[in-house]
């Protein structure tokens, strides 16, 4: 099996569905709405999937401390840093010059993104290990992606993109805390401060039951109010759901599945959730 110092594991490919389904939904809402400029929509997805892996391998950086650790892996670590830092640097001229076109307000929501993305690569922030992991990701990885990505192919915003980025918080602050609950034996020991080593597993183990009731309630909640064209086939991903949730009570070793298959179940929703915006309203 690869070490996690392996490039291709270092680059979580499974994860890469996040940038892609936050960036996806922030540029359909555009195109619905009117607003189409390919060479940009090509130009956001891109970025977003580019920024998903500089931060993917810039993440383990922190293990350097780690006085086990081999000279290779050590070796690995920087190499995969290296490029990640290639490619951050790569993701903030794209974002200089989409902030040509579109003004201070996507300024400010670019460096917030970079600080956010900084702040969870095992800088001296490291909010993962301060607990504020699965609080902050639902900030950046949904409500501020999705915002952005709606903002620079159409120049404006307004609260219709805020409610309907929600639902996509909630399942990146889930695949956030599966990966907490996965490896939580080990982070335990390793005194990495998680917010589910602070809080117990049977209280971060509630707590992913929780988002995913509050993830289909607050879709039904999109539909009643006329932002979401169906609701129905977003039900039909509860399917891919029992699974993870049948491995929150499993051993260690069974559970390593949880967050692969948490992957998986953002794949369905998110894309399902997708389609159903270009649903005509019945």
């Amino acid at each position: 099996m690869p070490h996690k110092t392996d490039f291709l594991t270092a680059l979580r490919p499974f994860s890469l569905i996040v940038a892609i389904a936050v960036c996806g939904l922030g540029v359909s809402l555009a195109l619905l709405e009117g607003f189409s400029n390919t060479p940009l929509v090509v130009l956001v997805i891109f970025t977003g999937i580019i920024l998903q892996i500089a931060v993917n391998l810039m993440n383990d950086h922190r293990d350097l401390l780690d006085q086990s650790l081999s000279l290779q892996h050590q070796d690995e670590i920087k190499r995969n840093s290296r490029i990640g830092l290639g490619l951050m640097l790569l993701v903030v001229l794209i974002g200089c010059y989409m902030v040509s076109i579109r003004g201070w307000p996507l300024l400010l929501l670019g460096l917030l993104g970079l600080l956010g993305a900084w702040g969870y690569t095992g800088s001296v922030i490291n909010y993962k290990a301060r607990g504020l992991g699965v609080i902050l990701v639902f900030l950046l990885m949904g409500i501020l992606l999705i915002g952005g990505s709606y903002y620079v192919i159409s120049g404006t915003y307004h609260w219709a993109v805020l409610w309907l980025s929600i639902p996509f918080s909630l399942l990146s602050s889930l695949l956030l805390l599966s990966n907490e609950l996965r490896d939580f034996e080990q982070d335990s020991s390793d005194g990495v401060r998680t917010l589910c080593v602070r809080l117990g597993y049977n209280v971060g183990k509630k707590l992913y039951y929780g988002l995913v009731i509050l993830l289909y309630s607050f879709s039904v909640l999109l539909y009643l109010s006329d932002l979401l064209n169906g609701v129905i086939t977003l039900m039909l991903s509860a399917f891919v759901v029992f699974q993870p949730l049948k491995l929150l009570t499993a051993s260690h070793r069974e559970r390593q599945r949880l967050t692969p298959l948490t992957g998986r179940f953002y794949f369905v929703y998110s894309s399902v959730f997708i389609a159903t915006t270009w649903l005509p309203r019945p």
